[in-house]
C-alpha cells in the first residue's frame, strides 16, 4: 500500500543575501538556491572587478521572481527556461526579454522502489509537476524513455491544454498510466514519501534536495536545448551595462567551464 500523497502546495520565498556588505548593493538578481545562487555566486567577483556589485535573492517557487522582478524588486531573474518564461508573458503581459542562456538541468525519472525503467510496473501512477508548461518536456523524458509513443499530430500545445485525466489520449503506451500532479516544490517530497511508483523532478529540485541524477535517476533527460536556463530581464534593461555585464560573465568560458566541472554532468553548460 503505497503511503499518503502529498499534494499540498506550499509557496515559501526565503530572501538570501549573498556576502557582507556595509551597504545595499545596487542591484539585486532573484534566484533558485541550486545551481543558480550557486553559480551566481562565482560570477560575483567577477563583476565586482567591473565595478558591479549585486546581491541574490533566493526564490524558492517559480512564481515570485517574476512578480518581483515586474514590481521592481529586483533587476534580474535567474531561474526559468524559454517555454516558462513565453507562458508567464502571455498570463501576466509581463515586458520580460531573454538575455541569454546559460545551462540545462536535465529532468530525472526517480523511484525508491523501482531500479529500472524496464520495472515500472504495467498500471503506473507517475507523479509530475502541476506547471503545464513542463508537460511537453515531461512528455519528451517519457518517449526517449520508451514509456510512451506520442501520437501523430499531437502538438506542445495540445499536451499543455490538456486536462490531466486526458493526457493518456495523447499516446501509446504498454502501460496504463495515471498521472498524479503536485506542486514542483513538493516533487522531491512525493518521491522521499514512496508516493506514487515513480516520481518526475526538476533537475534543480533534486539537487536541492541532496540527489545526483546522474546516479539516483533511474533516467535522465537527454537533449533539451529549448529548456536552457536563462537570465532574464524587463525588455527596458536589456541594455544596462549590469545586464550585459553579467550575461557575458555567466556565459564566459571560465563559468561554463566551472559548471562542467562542479555539476559533472547533473547540470550541462548551454551558452550560446
Amino acid at each position: 500500500m503505497k503511503k499518503t500523497l502529498i499534494v499540498l502546495s506550499t509557496l515559501l520565498l526565503v530572501f538570501t543575501l549573498t556576502g557582507c556588505k556595509k551597504e545595499e548593493a545596487k542591484y539585486k538578481v532573484g534566484a533558485s538556491p541550486i545551481p543558480h545562487s550557486e553559480i551566481l555566486r562565482q560570477v560575483q567577483p567577477i563583476l565586482e572587478e567591473q565595478g558591479f556589485a549585486f546581491d541574490i535573492i533566493e526564490f524558492t517557487d517559480y512564481v515570485l521572481p517574476n512578480q518581483a522582478l515586474d514590481s521592481g524588486e529586483i533587476n534580474a531573474n535567474f531561474f526559468q527556461h524559454v517555454p516558462y518564461l513565453n507562458a508567464q508573458i502571455g498570463e501576466y503581459d509581463y515586458d520580460f526579454v531573454n538575455a541569454g542562456g546559460v545551462h540545462v538541468e536535465p529532468i530525472g525519472i526517480y523511484s525508491k522502489e523501482f531500479s529500472t525503467i524496464e520495472s515500472l510496473p504495467t498500471d503506473l501512477e507517475l507523479i509530475i509537476s502541476n506547471s503545464p508548461t513542463d508537460r511537453p518536456r515531461l512528455f519528451g523524458v517519457l518517449e526517449e524513455n520508451n514509456i510512451i509513443e506520442i501520437n501523430d499530430g499531437v502538438t506542445s500545445e495540445d499536451i499543455t491544454n490538456s486536462s490531466v485525466s486526458n493526457l493518456p489520449t495523447l499516446f501509446t503506451s504498454s502501460r496504463n498510466i495515471t498521472f498524479i500532479e503536485v506542486d514542483s516544490s513538493l516533487l522531491y517530497l512525493n518521491y522521499n514519501n514512496e508516493s506514487g511508483d515513480a516520481v518526475l523532478i526538476n533537475g534543480n529540485y533534486a539537487l536541492d534536495n541532496g540527489l545526483n541524477p546522474l546516479t539516483d535517476a533511474i533516467a535522465l533527460e537527454g537533449s533539451a536545448s529549448l529548456y536552457v536556463n536563462i537570465l532574464v530581464c524587463n525588455t527596458s534593461d536589456l541594455d544596462d551595462p549590469f545586464i550585459q555585464a553579467l550575461i557575458e560573465a555567466l556565459q564566459s568560458e571560465e563559468i561554463q567551464t566551472w559548471i562542467e566541472t562542479e555539476y559533472e554532468g547533473s547540470v550541462v553548460p548551454a551558452a550560446e
